[in-house]
């Protein structure tokens, strides 16, 4: 029908014909260059031949001619020579031994030099007495390319114009072919598709040909026979189908409801287990056990159960003991175990099917061994289950769910339900053990924290503050004196002939003798702001806010005389008989000293004077604090 609408612009034949006639224009044009070449080498030859045929005419007789000296004979010979159509030119040379050679030339008008037309040269030789010849001139001929191109222009258009009325007749004859043998019979296999209905599809193609022929129509005329065969049967097992789903039509939507239905009960369950976990997970640790006792218990009221035990195994005994139990709305924590040492064939079958359903008292009987199902028969009881709280390392114990009598069945919503709860108390009893874990290494934690605290500025020997403590403090003293405008002194405090001592002593005692000084000197310096830190070997600071200068130095006194006191023996000092120490101080003068190593500077020459002052004193930054050892 479409082929019809729109006439032969797109049917097959008109494209084989132009596809034909394609193929034509180009087999023309190689065959007209391909015989326009020969056509162009044959007359290239005859023009050729032509001008060896005037050599060998007029050889002899141009050569007679010159060694007579006619003049008239060579005007007649080169004027005939020149009425040769296929000659442009003609030179002849004539060679004397008296004179300069002399040249004739003919030449056809308008003739212009070519590459493409032959050119002869020949030598003329006369032969006056046998044994005797002489060269008496050179003729060269030059063929005319005007007629070389006559001639294959002539040859192109019959070429041409046979092989168009060629290309045309066959053209012609491929399409009469193809249009009786193929594009009748394409138009008859359209137009009956195009009536095929439902109703007509059993009615046969029939091609109006020969039976004997076999090619490819037959094949397409027997292909759509077999497709029509096919959607008959396809239809007829359509309608099959239509009248089975018809039937079965009001049962599917039954099904959908009732799937529906148990969709609903599983979104409800799911929402309720979701909602449960999340208070397991929000629950401290110390509310942990009750809240998901509370959590078993709306599981069993959502279940329809009147009864619950929640069952735990321990820990080096056979038994196992009660974790929860939950009976007509009570909760009763059981703490100890049972004494249930053959319980071992429920725990054995749980652990190959996670989840045993009953529905009925009886039926686990009958299901258990006698033994072990009297531990769950306390109560008469309907439909039960029985969970294993297990998980890859750790054993919670077993789960059991008992329903009222006359409750016989498990639908599918329950043992969902059933199934994510179990799933739910194993994650949430191994997320309390992790909770617990984490307490304990925070606290742990915690206290290794302070500990590292003190150990980081606290020296290790003495148990003063250390040097990165004192570093740390003393910038934020200086700058809060700067600011309040309150006195800030520092001291700093060096162990007389402390070398001495450890070389005479030993080290252990050395360290003793440090410990000792150490303890003088905290007690003597009683004030809580004050800090008192072992910035070297022997080597002591003591930073005073609000204190002036003379404060610092009764300070610094009552140090030293502590020190003094401790009558550590001292065999190598050049002071006295015992442990001394030399103390300098300086006042924070914020004019005088820019930042706090300056005032650091003023105590450690301060130092350096009470050492050269005979040591064991107490010398200031302001000279007139200084006073005498006692």
């Amino acid at each position: 029908m479409r082929l019809k609408r729109s006439g032969f612009s797109h049917s097959l034949g008109t494209r084989l014909v132009w596809a034909t006639l394609g193929f034509c224009l180009v087999f023309t044009l190689l065959a007209v260059a391909v015989r326009t070449y020969l056509a162009w080498q044959e007359a290239w030859a005859k023009m050729n031949a032509d001008l060896t045929l005037v050599e060998q005419v007029y050889r002899q007789t141009l050569s007679k001619a010159i060694w007579e000296i006619d003049r008239e004979a060579l005007q007649a010979h080169m004027d005939s020579v020149a009425q040769v159509r296929t000659i442009g030119r003609i030179t002849l040379t004539i060679h004397s031994q008296n004179r300069s050679s002399e040249v004739i030339e003919r030449v056809t008008p308008e003739w212009q030099s070519s590459t493409l037309a032959p050119t002869h040269r020949l030598d003329l030789v006369y032969v006056p007495f046998p044994g005797g010849a002489e060269k008496v001139g050179e003729l060269m001929l030059a063929g005319d390319e005007r007629v070389l191109w006559a001639r294959l222009r002539g040859e192109i258009l019959n070429i041409v114009m046979a092989q168009l009325l060629q290309s045309l007749l066959l053209a012609g004859l491929i399409m009469l072919m193809f249009s009786r043998t193929v594009t009748v019979h394409i138009q008859l296999i359209a137009h009956h598709l195009g009536q095929l209905t439902p109703e007509t599809m059993g009615a046969p193609l029939r091609l109006e040909r020969h039976p004997a022929l076999k090619d490819e129509l037959t094949l397409l005329e027997s292909g759509v026979n077999q497709l029509q065969d096919k959607l008959v049967h396809h239809l007829a097992r359509q309608h099959q189908y239509e009248n089975e789903l018809g039937e079965h039509r009001d049962h599917l939507a039954d099904m959908v409801q009732a799937r529906t239905a148990e969709l609903e009960h599983l979104t409800l369950a799911q929402q309720l287990v979701l909602r449960l976990s999340n208070r397991l997970i929000h629950a401290s640790h110390e509310t942990f056990d009750a809240c998901q006792r509370d959590c078993l218990v709306d599981v069993a009221q959502r279940l329809g159960a009147n009864q619950v035990l929640w069952l735990v195994p321990v820990a080096g005994q056979p038994g196992f003991g009660l974790y929860a139990q939950w009976q007509r709305g009570s909760v009763t924590d059981t703490s100890g175990s049972m004494p249930l040492p053959s319980l071992t064939q429920v725990p054995i079958r749980l652990a190959r099917e996670e989840l045993l359903f009953f529905l009925s008292q009886a039926e686990m009987q009958r299901s258990l061994e006698v033994h072990e199902a009297e531990v769950f028969l306390g109560q008469s009881f309907g439909a039960n289950a029985l969970a294993l709280l297990r998980g890859e390392d750790e054993d919670y114990g077993i789960l059991f769910i008992g329903k009222p009598l006359g409750q016989g069945d498990w639908p599918p919503e329950d043992r969902a339900l059933l199934s994510m709860t179990v799933q739910m108390l194993l994650h949430s009893v191994r997320h309390n053990m992790q909770l617990k874990q984490i307490a304990q290494t925070q606290d742990a934690l915690r206290q290794a924290n302070r500990q590292l605290e003190v150990l980081s500025r606290h020296d290790a020997l003495t148990g003063l503050f250390n040097r990165r403590h004192f570093d740390d403090i003393k910038l934020d003293e200086y700058q809060r004196a700067l600011r309040s405008g309150q006195p800030l002194s520092l001291m700093i405090c060096d162990i007389d002939f402390f070398k001495a001592y450890n070389d005479h002593y030993g080290h252990a005692h050395g360290d003793l003798c440090l410990q000792a000084v150490a303890q003088a000197m905290q007690s003597a310096i009683i004030r809580g702001g004050d800090v008192l830190a072992r910035i070297g070997g022997e080597e002591f600071v003591a930073l005073l806010p609000a204190t002036t200068a003379a404060a610092a130095w009764a300070v610094g006194e009552r140090v030293r005389l502590a020190v003094l006191g401790l009558q550590v023996p001292h065999a190598k000092s050049s002071v006295g008989s015992w442990v001394t120490i030399s103390i300098g101080l300086a006042q924070l003068q914020p004019t005088v000293h820019a930042d706090f190593d300056a005032l650091f500077h003023a105590a450690d020459q301060a130092l350096y004077r009470a050492k050269e002052n005979g040591r064991n004193t107490v010398a200031s930054s302001q000279q007139a604090f200084d006073t005498p050892v006692t």
